[in-house]
């Protein structure tokens, strides 16, 4: 099937079809404006047409390939026979994936074509090849990022969008990136706002089909630094504190305030994270324990704990009145409670965590693995930490370490969930490629897991044009290298020396210096609608690890775009 300029395609959707499908096919059609100056037109199917759907709506074509690849949760077709484009899914967010599968494969639209100004490129033909056939599903049941230490990412929203805070507008294109990367899972910024305060969040994730979840410190839903203390206002509370050591009316309050959560969220796709931390990812509040010590206070506050869960549990029984996915986070302080005999009840999702810079520290045991809940992974590729410790907006993990320790938790049968870090996404563009292609494909041959030179010089090749993948792949892989060494953000004079070792401070300054030359050659050699999704995914951190400028990251809107880019730019302090 050749596909022309200009031309006009039917589409065929079933009455019933998903909002989620209708939404992702809108964006087709504006895939098609972009690539081809072509249309689609809907409930059309003379001439060259797309035939698009869930498998429920079309079980009339239910065989062969067909129910092989649609035999599995999320799983997609696509076909292309004579004048018809199939593509079908397994469900809602199978046919979604296959929609943008096919955009991108065919049209060469990125799924950064938005939040890094990556240009569709015009054409003049699209050339599908006849009876080409693609099944596919993820081997990774719920694949989602956590948007964290989001400021900066909140002060871009407020001056493109104008939104007053993090909102429907920024999330619909968040969610279509996820999509577009076949992810199917987020939990929210929770810095800047609380995502359940406006319950039109939700409804937005529910309608284009992501699930939502909140992180190891947010109960059932709750986003408690700026939830918590809005909602007792509002509900003309006094003398509350986040803690379920103090019994009567302050326990009831806070069963109150889950409760009200699961009432708003319960006709959404969501998890619900259950036991309890402190308001903003601190300790465990257990102020009603004060005086015991050592063994007989570790008692107290594994039974306290159980018996939070199972007042969670009550509420979700209650107030839900369906099955829905539930973790719990073994993570900081709640993991010594959890090995000292913690009861977590079976279908409860474990989420094991890395160490916060790249390492899984936890497995699950032989009991663990025949959980009915299964087990997740939390993962860093963004980190918060005390002075010295933290990355934040440079992730210099190499992507074959991610690979390494990610496969090891597929194999150790980690495969309900995985949730990583990416801070405020920018300039993290590579790594959240790389991990949704891993997340996807995990225990399945994939040259490009086992060599990471190769994903990285496909995703450049895709992503821009001159072929630049096999000029910058190996820079890119040994800036990883070379970074992780000693990060940004923790860099100090006294580092590196200057008279041992064979001048490794200079050894290091040269690199970063030949880097960015090679880079800057690339970057005159680009045409120029290239040339925004160039600069803010390299330059900053080149730049700024050249000349060891402590730095703050800062969203600006650059006007040579149209619209305007979502660039980002380093500011010295």
């Amino acid at each position: 099937m050749v596909l022309q300029q200009g031309e006009t395609l039917g589409i065929l959707l079933e009455a019933q079809e998903d909002e989620a499908v209708r939404i992702a096919a809108a964006n087709l059609a504006g895939d098609l404006e972009k690539a081809l100056g072509a249309g689609l037109k809907f409930g059309e199917g003379t001439g060259k047409h797309l035939l698009v759907g869930s498998i429920e709506h079309h079980r009339e074509l239910e065989s062969g390939k067909i129910r092989d690849a649609l035999s599995h949760k999320e799983g997609y077709f696509i076909r292309v026979v004579g004048d018809e484009i199939l593509i079908l899914g397994a469900d809602r967010r199978g046919t979604i994936y296959g929609i943008y599968e096919f955009s991108r494969r065919f049209l060469g639209v990125s799924p950064w074509y938005f939040f890094a100004d990556v240009p569709v490129r015009k054409k003049e033909t699209v050339e599908i090849p006849d009876f080409f056939e693609l099944a596919d599903y993820p081997q990774v049941e719920y694949r989602g990022i956590f948007i964290n230490d989001e400021e900066e990412l909140e002060a871009w929203v407020k001056g493109y969008f104008h939104e007053e805070t993090m909102g429907v507008l920024a999330y619909e294109k968040i969610f279509e990136l996820l999509l577009r990367l076949k992810l199917n899972y987020i939990w929210p910024a929770m810095h800047v706002n609380s995502f359940n305060l406006k319950r039109e969040n939700g409804e937005l994730a529910n309608r284009m089909g992501i699930v939502v979840g909140t992180s190891h410190c947010d109960m059932l839903m709750r986003s408690n630094n700026r939830e918590w203390k809005p909602w007792l206002a509002k509900k003309g509370y006094t003398d509350v504190e986040y803690d379920y050591t103090i019994e009567g009316r302050n326990r009831e309050i806070l069963k109150e305030y889950w409760a009200e959560s699961v009432d708003q969220n319960r006709d959404f796709e969501v998890s619900y994270t259950l036991g309890m931390r402190g308001i903003h990812d601190s300790g465990f509040e257990t102020r009603g324990l004060q005086g015991l010590e050592g063994k007989e206070l570790l008692a107290a506050r594994i039974g306290l704990l159980e018996s939070v869960i199972d007042a969670q549990q009550t509420i979700l029984k209650e107030h839900l009145g369906h099955d829905t996915m539930k973790i719990f986070v073994p993570y900081k302080e709640v993991l010594e409670l959890y090995d000292n005999g913690l009861q977590v009840p079976e279908d409860l999702t474990l989420i094991w965590t890395n160490d916060n810079y790249g390492y899984v520290r936890r497995y699950p045991g032989a009991k663990e693995k025949t959980r009915k809940g299964g087990n997740g992974i939390y993962y860093h590729n963004s980190y918060w930490a005390p002075p010295g410790g933290s990355y934040l907006f440079i992730c210099s993990i190499p992507l074959a370490q991610t690979a390494n320790e990610l496969m090891k938790a597929y194999a150790q049968g980690i495969r309900k969930l995985w949730v990583t870090n990416f801070g405020a996404m920018k300039p993290l563009e590579q790594q959240i490629s790389f991990y949704a292609h891993l997340a996807w494909n995990a225990g399945r041959p994939d040259e490009e897991i086992e060599d990471t030179m190769l994903f990285l010089r496909r995703w450049l090749n895709e992503t821009f044009t001159g072929n630049i993948g096999n000029r910058l792949a190996g820079d890119l892989a040994r800036f990883d290298q070379v970074t992780n060494v000693r990060k940004l953000e923790q860099m100090d004079a006294d580092v590196f020396a200057q008279y041992g070792y064979g001048d490794e401070a200079a050894e290091r300054m040269h690199f970063y210096e030949q880097l960015t030359e090679e880079c800057l050659g690339v970057y005159g050699s680009l045409p120029e609608e290239e040339s925004d999704a160039f600069f803010q995914r390299f330059f900053p951190q080149f730049v700024a690890e050249f000349f060891h400028l402590p730095c703050v990251p800062f969203f600006v809107e650059d006007h040579r775009s149209n619209p305007p880019a979502f660039s980002h730019y380093f500011v010295p302090k």
